[in-house]
């Protein structure tokens, strides 16, 4: 028993670690799960939380104009609670790898969003629509991917779609539809433009630091799912931040390595699966073509400094 507390410790301690790594690597959307104990360890995921939350918000959100909600997917479940479809967007944004169908709602989503999600429904005075609630889903690679969802009591005579879990993001409002006529200048329309390209360049950016374990979508899908075109995302992005999307990819999984490598005894072939590298000697190549040393003499050398 005793044993079986210290590995469950071990655990909780090893998340709040990749925690960490995740801020350093610029993903400030990794969160803690509580494990309803309220010791130091929740103590410290609360606190890792509430840190990631302020330098998203600071970094992505500090300079937001009106917003409306825009629906980015929907899944379906029976009355049972079991996934019977999704939208077909569903699997790119949560980064699924395998089908959900069939499979329980406590595999796509956090034990805390479950208990959320069973409070609204409880507390459902039979309206079509009930308030935002914040929603965290558990992607292929076990991380949380967090957003404002609407909770629906489906109803007919077929229970196999009997609720609907719609996941929202917000979007500018569009000035220009509210009146036909505007007295501004060409100018500050053309600083509107720039300022909603820069946004979006900077959550594309965020997107690509969330997804460093594995490879990035063709430029066709990334548009799809930030609802931009290929065109506008490649020349944005490269007259924003001074080189492509996958190559800042490249360079940032390289960077996450490096950190890894510095700061722990782990095998780098483990390090480089964690880096999204299918195999070492790929993650080797890139590595020493980015940092001028294979990743052994990398370690051997930070080691040599710190002793």
């Amino acid at each position: 028993m005793e044993e079986s507390n210290i590995n469950d410790e071990k655990m909780r301690l090893n998340s709040l670690y990749q925690q960490i790594i995740e801020i350093a690597c610029g993903n400030f959307m990794f969160r803690q799960e509580s494990s309803g104990r309220r010791d130091p360890i929740d103590t410290l995921g609360v606190l890792l939380n509430m840190m990631s939350e302020e330098i998203y918000n600071f970094c992505f959100e500090a300079h937001k104009e009106a917003e409306q909600p825009e629906i980015l997917f929907t899944i379906f479940l029976d009355d049972k609670f079991n996934v019977t479809s999704y939208t077909n967007l569903t699997p790119n944004i949560l980064k699924w790898e395998q089908e959900k169908y069939d499979k329980p709602v406590s595999k796509i989503l956090s034990k805390n969003s479950i208990t959320v999600i069973m409070d609204e429904l409880n507390s459902d005075k039979g309206g079509l629509y009930q308030r935002f609630i914040p929603v965290d889903f558990i992607t292929e690679d076990l991380t949380l991917y967090r957003c404002p969802c609407i909770i629906q009591r489906m109803s007919g005579i077929d229970a196999t779609g009997s609720y609907a879990i719609t996941a929202f993001r917000f979007v500018k409002e569009n000035d220009s539809e509210k009146k036909l006529i505007t007295s501004y200048p060409e100018s500050k329309s053309e600083k509107k433009e720039s300022a909603a390209t820069k946004m979006l360049l900077r959550k594309v950016r965020l997107y690509v630091l969330r997804n460093l374990h594995t490879d990035l979508p063709s430029l066709k899908e990334l548009g799809l799912i930030h609802r931009t075109n290929k065109t506008k995302l490649k020349e944005g992005f490269k007259k924003m931040y001074g080189t492509t999307i996958h190559r800042f990819h490249m360079e940032k999984r390289l960077e996450k390595g490096a950190l890894l490598i510095r700061t722990t005894e782990m095998p780098v072939s483990i390090i480089a699966q964690k880096c999204g590298f299918k195999d070492h000697s790929h993650f080797s190549k890139n590595f020493r073509k980015q940092f001028g040393q294979t990743p052994s003499q990398y370690r051997r050398e930070n080691h040599r400094s710190f002793s």
